[in-house]
């Protein structure tokens, strides 16, 4: 045994990429997936085998296990997680088991657990990105955290937001592929997070909303525009608390703790064909489109924005398209921007009519209506930008396969 200064490195989809581009431009290169492939075979050849326990114990504990073989030789190398890297040999023919001095201190970390390759190393391009936007939206998460607890600018609720609804969005893309147990953990934690989340939203939006409508409103309807206000905010901050206390619980800290784990693909797949589910995404949004007619209902129009937002995730998770991907992506977002005007409107309507059949002050009664009135002409408004926005998404779309 003997210790040294850490060298290993995770393999990085960078490092594999510019190999692959490197193998592109040799006389014998493959198609794109099968240079990649050879990229990331030569990297990890050269870095060694992650291995962990099915769950992955050791990587929970910022432990990492490899497996190096050379000229026959096999060497095993555990790295802690304040970087202290143990060495050893296998035993001649045996390079499957652990070193004695290795074996001790994985054993006390996960017991009688088999260890095998670690499910990272079995990653193509597709499972790599799928995995690197999985991290990005924890990071984004942790980023947005502190500000949701603090509660001074909603802004932060919806970044976290965000985040947690591109997860649930990557994870439904990519369902046929993953193990459903991993994710399955996922979706419920984030659906039990959305519930929270999505009311205090709402309500962030709406006060928002109402603060702006105060200074059109008449002197006279100033103070029970305040008075809404009040209720609205006094409201919110009742949500907030289940909210915060969610942030606190072992639910969330594992949220978070399966998002900094690689990407558990289903037992039999290799692969993640991203640029296929991509392109079904797609004709799923043309024949939404297709079926909404002239005068669709509020539920068509709530239903499309859903469409299309699955069908944006899913192409970001794909990564860069053609032009004529490009191009449709940007109306989709044109159109994903009315439609969220318009469900804002609808939610924030309703919200205030509700207000308004309640016994309050008469003033704030008085205001929560007049401002449910706007909201449906605000909405009235955005329905009739809604044909022109779908109709050059469609023609759009022939140019798109």
């Amino acid at each position: 045994m003997r210790m040294s200064e850490p060298f290993f490195e995770d393999l990085e989809e960078e490092a594999i990429r510019d190999r692959a581009y490197e193998l592109s431009l040799n006389g014998s290169a493959g198609s794109p997936e099968e240079n990649w492939e050879r990229a990331q075979s030569e990297l990890l050849a050269q870095r060694g085998v992650l291995h962990d326990t099915a769950d992955l114990k050791l990587q929970h504990l910022e432990m990492t296990l490899t497996r190096l073989a050379s000229d026959g030789s096999v060497r095993w190398r555990l790295r802690l997680a304040r970087g202290e890297v143990i060495e050893g040999s296998a035993e001649p023919g045996d390079g499957e088991r652990l070193p004695p001095e290795i074996a001790a201190l994985v054993t006390r970390a996960i017991g009688d657990d088999p260890i095998a390759p670690a499910p990272v190393l079995r990653l193509d391009a597709g499972l790599f990105r799928l995995r690197q936007l999985l991290a990005d939206q924890r990071r984004a998460m942790l980023t947005h955290e502190a500000g949701v607890r603090i509660g001074l600018d909603p802004e932060n609720l919806h970044q976290h937001r965000v985040a947690a609804r591109r997860t649930r969005a990557f994870l439904r893309a990519t369902r046929a592929y993953t193990d459903e147990g991993w994710r399955g953990a996922l979706n419920d934690r984030l659906r039990e997070l959305g519930t929270l989340t999505g009311p205090v939203r709402d309500l962030d939006v709406l006060i928002e909303h109402v603060q702006e409508q105060v200074e059109t409103l008449p002197e006279e309807d100033r103070a029970g525009a305040e008075s809404l206000l009040a209720l609205l905010e006094a409201e919110r901050d009742g949500l907030r608390t289940p909210l915060l206390e969610a942030l606190d619980g072992e639910r969330y800290r594992s949220l978070l703790e399966l998002l900094d784990a690689p990407p558990q693909p289903a037992e039999t797949v290799e692969a993640i064909p991203l640029d296929e589910l991509a392109a079904r995404e797609f004709r799923r949004l043309l024949k939404a489109i297709g079926r909404l007619g002239k005068d669709p209902a509020d539920e068509a129009v709530h239903a499309l924005r859903i469409t299309v937002k699955r069908a944006r995730y899913a192409s970001e998770l794909a990564g860069a398209g053609d032009a004529a991907r490009d191009r449709f992506l940007d109306e989709a977002r044109t159109l994903q921007t009315l439609l969220g005007e318009h469900q804002d409107a609808a939610v924030a309507e309703e919200r205030l009519r509700e207000l308004a059949a309640r016994p309050l002050d008469p003033a704030a009664t008085f205001v929560a209506g007049r401002l449910a009135e706007r909201q449906a002409a605000r909405r009235d408004r955005v329905t009739r930008k809604l044909p022109g926005a779908w109709r050059r998404l469609r023609k759009l779309s022939r140019q798109y396969k």
